[in-house]
């Protein structure tokens, strides 16, 4: 038997009853960080939001699904296209550290959009976003680290995440699970151009992910013939995507752990590999008391996927801010925090950020692939104006499974993020639903709450 079809029988046994409690509450933690993020940036990044909005809106669509603050119905995918993308364009959502992928865009807009078009149980959605995590992940880990090369994960492992928790969705067995993670693995895309330049595109990975995922099992539903064993067939998805592909990774002690525990929370919204370095920056400052006029030039030794991606010196628009490095440093060392507030135009144009940033540099050491496993650590060496160098190190970014946030934690950030776009009274509902997710009869009683009364 070969791997692709292990991992559908995997999904197709995979049962509500037999997950343990901490991947529950880490599956509702992870629902609702996403949904904050994508309230938030309806209100942060609406006119990106109206891009796509306008144009599903024009192509309408049998009314299945529900798109998020607009409450325009639209067909299940393309109700997912639009959320998944709303969901990413603030840069906030998670991030799971082995396929270095923001799975959370794309899973829970798939499982809110289909699930609303099934008028599927709370218990199942849960079960089909764990079963999602559990294959991209897995998938995920068997291309990295040679993947990231030339493709966005977020993208590629998107649709087959999104595929197999539609799949799972759907009811289909064994067999068709197989040929819809498949298809979805013919139909990968999405390139890291978006990463080092921060335009449209990499918003509109996890909406298109979705959109592709819950396409493919819609189709293999109405009896198509889709691949099979793609993952791991000699000129497959494993193959094609990464100069070294480990197979057996794709079913390594399959059962004995959930990947979705592997997933990391963000506490700042700027791209994942600039958290070690804000938190190295922030704790030597306070620690010194120092501001940025007082320091000459900072350095970082980092594992070495942060080079490859965030060093953008000359970022012009929000996104691109918060997937520069340089600009998240600087900022932090301006102003001693990092916020949504620090990513408006007005900010990244300030001369004293612009200058400071070409005093920011990186180094990688291969060795702390090794030393430090599992995360994207940066050991720091700060100069000052008066010839001090000051040397710490921040290895696990806060909402690392090894840091991770209380549950507090991530109610307070989702009532942060909700409040650009809602009433508290609904936000606080909104925590109280996630809270008995399991519970739920009809996904509709939490949609109903994600809407913007305003808007219809």
């Amino acid at each position: 038997m070969g791997a692709t079809r292990i991992l559908a029988e995997f999904v197709n046994n995979m049962s509500f009853s037999q997950l343990p409690k901490e991947v529950i509450q880490k599956a509702k933690g992870i629902i609702l960080d996403t949904l904050g993020c994508a309230i938030a940036g309806y209100t942060l990044a609406n006119q990106e939001f109206h891009w796509l909005y306008d144009l599903v809106e024009e192509m309408g669509g049998n009314p299945e699904a529900t798109i998020f603050i607009k409450g325009q119905k639209t067909s299940a995918a393309q109700a997912a296209l639009v959320n998944g993308t709303l969901t990413h364009t603030i840069d906030f959502d998670d991030t799971h550290l082995g396929s270095i992928s923001h799975l959370g865009a794309p899973t829970v807009a798939t499982v809110l959009a289909l699930g609303e078009k099934v008028e599927a149980p709370g218990v199942l959605l849960i079960t089909s976003l764990v079963a999602a995590y559990e294959v991209a992940g897995r998938v995920g880990k068997a291309i990295m680290p040679t993947h990231y090369k030339y493709w966005h994960p977020t993208s590629t492992l998107g649709v087959i995440a999104a595929a197999t928790a539609s799949a799972k969705i759907l009811g289909l067995g064994t067999e068709k699970i197989e040929q819809v993670i498949s298809l979805a693995a013919d139909s990968a895309s999405g390139l890291r151009y978006c990463i080092d330049f921060g335009d449209f595109s990499k918003s509109y990975h996890p909406g298109l992910a979705a959109w592709k995922g819950i396409m493919a099992a819609q189709i293999i539903s109405k009896g198509a013939m889709g691949p099979q064993g793609l993952l791991e067939y000699k000129s497959g998805f494993c193959h094609a995507y990464s100069e070294q592909p480990n197979i057996e990774v794709l079913t390594e002690n399959l059962g004995n752990s959930y990947e979705i525990m592997f997933d990391s929370l963000k506490a700042y919204p700027t791209i994942l590999c600039s958290h070690t370095p804000i938190q190295a920056t922030l704790k030597v400052i306070k620690e010194h008391k120092l501001q940025i006029k007082d320091l000459e030039a900072i350095h970082f030794r980092v594992t070495p996927t942060a080079p490859g991606q965030g060093m953008n010196y000359h970022p012009e628009t929000p996104l691109a801010a918060r997937l520069s490095i340089p600009y998240c440093v600087a900022r932090a060392a301006a102003d001693g925090y990092i916020g949504m507030d620090q990513f408006a135009e007005e900010k990244i144009a300030e001369p004293e950020i612009k200058k400071f940033m070409s005093k920011i540099t990186l180094e990688s050491v291969p060795s702390f692939l090794e030393k430090y496993p599992g995360t994207l650590a940066a050991q720091i060496e700060l100069k000052t104006k008066d010839g001090r160098v000051l040397e710490d190190e921040s290895i696990f970014p806060k909402g690392h499974p090894r840091n991770p946030m209380t549950e507090d934690e991530i109610k307070e950030k989702f009532r942060q993020l909700a409040l650009y776009s809602l009433k508290k009274g609904v936000v606080e509902q909104i925590i109280e639903k996630i809270e008995q997710f399991e519970k739920i009869e009809k996904i509709e009683d939490l949609i109903s709450l994600l809407v913007n009364k305003f808007h219809i």
